[in-house]
């Protein structure tokens, strides 16, 4: 579309708009309004009350404009008024990657090239939600907009403000200021690790069993600093819970001492307290030994280190020192150089804590935050951020990994900017990367196991980890054993700073604007998104980024993961209606992420159709927080064979109220819901679902037709029966729904004055979805004048529809040479019918269900 790339540093202010032919671009095109947005921004162009009328009236801009993180921009689209005056159309003039309004050069616009991602769905899903963020950064904070995007390049403007952008500064900023750092960018929402490693620590188990201290590329002392927080936060949790066993250790004492206790009762008590004491002298030793043995060596360690270093000193500051020996110290004293974790004076501080400590690692802290406050400040605060879900992570139960936990902290801590590691190359660059060859196998330290980039072997350090891949030991083919894998610190790094976790109690899902969008309304709606997303991240406990969700699976208070018993996708589909209003299912797409596939798409017409069952019905995933809701599991399982009679019905069987009007409108919604579907696909693809969308309009008519005969029979047998035999009686009509001569016969009975088989439907707010099929049967039966309205009573005036024996005949007699001419066919239909006829009488399938039981 634009001829030649620029580079970012040519002169690109040498060009005149009249040296040159022109391709020129009206409000037609989307781009225009994002880069007018951008430019207005970046105040590179000035508009005047006309303009700004004429922008106003775009849908998209507004939402691009809060996305530029420009509160002014946004009031001054708000306010803006219709003006007689006001041009039609914007048009923008683009020479090569030039681009010009009224012949002022307001920017560029530019090409970057997108680094490979990795094959292993967690760290593929790490590196596009870092783009989506950068990119996100790109926009709030230098009003550089994305254009288009595919899988291996975007294209962006870039206001004529910013003409001369290092892209790999402005990633390095992006990760030092945003990715990396503790709270982001709160002026435009652009979330830190609090929020993104944080907040998925709190939410989801990565492992039940725990895992160590977590070996990992530290970019910025940020990072370090929430790191340092985590292993804080470890040790706060573990001295409370031996405090809390303490004080049940002398409550139990005191009542002991009371003298009151039965014998019974103090037996109990006594061997209760024995139990505990056990245990707490037990951590206690366990804590306490380990650490001074552990800690106590690292000091040692460093003494010996410094003394060597002091006798390297001496030994180069001695005149007369040949080169060959020379060269040899220093290389005794670089290598020396690289054991020191701590400074000379750090290790003196501790070797004097851990002594008046005795070792203790609890009064270590307590002894070291007492004398250096300041130093402990910072990650108190963010410590208290960690909940129980995130420390438990750490497996502190093991007393090495415990120390570990303490000597992390103070690393980290203690942790120079000289010492951090170097940061990840960009993942958008202004050139495309180029691939070199290696040796065939995947069982290698020379290149990256998740991005394939060339690793040296000496100094590969990075292994695989939970953090970064699903499962982190792997067997790869050309290995003679299973072990973790190598990988590249930007992978590495990379995955650490994403909350996108796959494990079996989370789900992630990819949230797009809906297809049948025009192009206008889909920028509007792709902000939307991502106002939605963090509004809900904000109100509950799930995690975002870029256009993922991650959704925590729902517990039964014995712990039964809900996703695990329903099934995945079954589960996404009954979260995602339940969590998401109707006017987000309708917006946009939602794919389900899995490893080992492609994103399964959850159909917007199962969304709201299950949302309507779940709502009309009144079900939850968790039953009274103890039992997972396996009929709705079995209810979206018809669901997704679009059997919405049967699904309906297994839900009727449950449910003691239900909601008619509500369900009725999600009856019509799913009607209309797959005939879009059905014209979106191809005629191939859409065979079956089209043979669907026809059955489930058929049912829908007949069900309308005969419900008024069922009716109307229900309420001559209330007259002259009981309550129970007059339900028997509805029950034997529904039964014989499958032929049309014994269903109308039967409609006939019980009422001796009635000379002819005819019935009403009336037209009400419950209903009114099967009236209108009803209405389109009669047509196409050619059946005319059947509808009636009450004109005696204005203000409650009634519509109905007049219905007789044989419209039932005729229906049949259509249906049976029109759609359904196999028996298997005809016997579907009919089936279909009688279960919609029963979830319309839901207090009798509920009579049916205790009846089954009872047998």
């Amino acid at each position: 579309m634009f001829g030649k790339q620029l580079s970012l540093f040519e002169d690109w202010q040498s060009s005149s708009p009249e040296e040159a032919t022109w391709d020129v671009y009206e409000t037609g095109s989307f781009d225009v309004i994002k880069i007018i947005l951008s430019g207005l921004a970046a105040e590179v162009i000035a508009f005047d009350k006309t303009e700004w009328a004429t922008l106003a009236q775009a849908p998209e801009a507004v939402p691009i404009a809060r996305s530029l993180g420009n509160s002014q921009l946004v009031r001054r689209l708000n306010l803006a008024q219709i003006h007689p005056e006001s041009p039609t159309e914007f048009k923008l003039k683009f020479k090569q990657e030039l681009v010009f309004y009224q012949k002022q050069k307001i920017g560029i616009v530019q090409i970057l090239f997108k680094s490979a991602l990795p094959g292993e769905l967690q760290a593929k899903l790490a590196i596009g939600s870092a783009i989506d963020r950068f990119l996100d950064y790109l926009q709030a904070v230098h009003k550089i907009v994305c254009l288009d995007e595919s899988d291996y390049h975007v294209r962006v403007f870039i206001p004529g403000k910013y003409p001369k952008l290092n892209f790999t500064q402005l990633w390095e900023k992006f990760l030092r200021e945003v990715a990396f750092s503790a709270y982001g960018n709160p002026q435009h929402q652009l979330p830190g690790l609090v929020q993104t490693f944080i907040q998925m620590l709190n939410t989801i188990t990565l492992s039940g069993r725990g895992f160590s201290t977590l070996d990992l590329p530290i970019l910025a002392q940020e990072q370090a600093t929430v790191l340092a927080a985590l292993y804080r936060a470890v040790v706060r949790d573990v001295q409370e819970r031996q405090q809390k066993r303490q004080n049940e250790i002398e409550r139990l004492q005191r009542e002991l001492n009371q003298g009151e206790l039965k014998d019974k009762e103090r037996d109990s008590k006594q061997k209760d307290l024995q139990k505990k004491q056990e245990m707490q002298e037990k951590e206690a030793k366990k804590y306490c030994d380990l650490f001074q043995k552990g800690f106590g060596k690292i000091i040692e360690e460093h003494q010996a280190v410094f003394e060597e270093l002091d006798a390297v000193d001496r030994e180069l500051a001695k005149p007369g020192l040949g080169k060959p020996e020379q060269r040899k110290l220093l290389k005794q004293q670089e290598k020396l150089g690289n054991k020191i974790v701590f400074s000379r004076e750090s290790v003196g501080q501790k070797a004097r804590l851990l002594a008046r400590s005795q070792g203790n690692p609890f009064e270590l802290v307590r002894l070291d935050r007492q004398e250096h406050p300041g130093k402990f400040q910072k990650i108190e605060q963010v410590a208290q951020s960690f909940n129980k879900t995130a420390t438990d992570q750490i497996n502190s139960t093991v007393g090495a990994i415990f120390s570990q936990c303490v000597l992390e902290m103070y690393r980290l801590l203690e942790l120079k900017s000289d010492q951090l590691d170097p940061l990840p190359p960009p993942l958008l660059s202004e050139k495309p990367a180029i691939w070199g060859v290696r040796s065939p196998g995947d069982d290698s330290k020379e290149f990256c196991y998740s991005c394939g980039i060339e690793l040296d072997p000496k100094t590969a350090r990075w292994q695989v980890l939970r953090f970064m891949f699903e499962r982190p030991s792997q067997r790869r083919q050309s290995a003679s054993t299973e072990g973790r894998p190598h990988i590249c610190a930007s992978c590495a790094a990379l995955a650490f700073a994403s909350p996108l976790k796959v494990t079996n109690e989370s789900l992630i899902l990819q949230l797009e604007p809906a297809t049948h969008e025009n192009p206008k309304n889909f920028a509007a709606k792709k902000q939307k998104i991502k106002e939605y997303l963090r509004m809900l991240t904000n109100k509950q406990l799930h995690l975002s980024a870029g256009r993922y969700v991650v959704l925590a699976s729902d517990r039964t208070s014995n712990g039964d993961i809900a996703s695990e018993k329903l099934g995945q996708v079954q589960y996404a589909l009954a979260k995602v209606a339940s969590i998401f209003p109707r006017e987000v299912l309708a917006d946009f797409e939602f794919s389900l992420i899995i490893q080992g596939s492609q994103p399964i798409r959850l159909t917007r017409r199962h969304l709201t159709f299950i949302k309507g069952l779940m709502e009309g019905y009144s079900q939850s995933i968790i039953e009274s927080g103890k039992e997972i809701n396996m009929k709705l599991g079995e209810a979206i399982r018809y669901v997704e064979k679009d059997l919405p009679a049967m699904a309906e019905y297994t839900l009727a069987k449950l449910a003691n109220l239900e909601k008619r009007r509500e369900l009725e409108q999600t009856r019509e919604s799913y009607a209309n819901l797959i005939q879009q579907d059905v014209q979106g696909f191809s005629m191939c693809a859409n065979n079956q679902l089209s043979k669907r969308a026809t059955l489930y309009k058929d049912v829908a008519a007949l069900t309308g037709l005969t419900l008024a005969f069922v009716q109307s029979l229900e309420r001559t047998a209330k007259q002259s029966m009981k309550l129970e035999d007059a339900e028997r009686e509805v029950s034997k009509i529904i039964e014989k729904i499958d032929d049309a001569v014994a269903f109308c016969y039967y409609a006939t009975l019980g009422d001796e004055k009635k000379t002819s088989v005819q019935a009403r439907l009336y037209r009400n707010p419950d209903n009114y979805f099967i009236y209108e099929q009803v209405q389109r049967l009669l047509a196409e039966l050619g059946i005319k004048n059947r509808e009636h309205t009450d004109e005696t009573d204005k203000q409650n005036q009634q519509t109905w529809l007049l219905l007789y024996a044989d419209d039932v005949m005729r229906a049949y007699a259509h249906f049976a040479e029109n759609g359904y001419t196999q028996d298997k066919e005809w016997k579907e239909l009919t089936y279909q019918l009688k279960l919609s006829l029963y979830t319309r009488f839901p207090e009798l399938v509920r009579k049916l269900k205790s009846k089954t039981e009872k047998n």
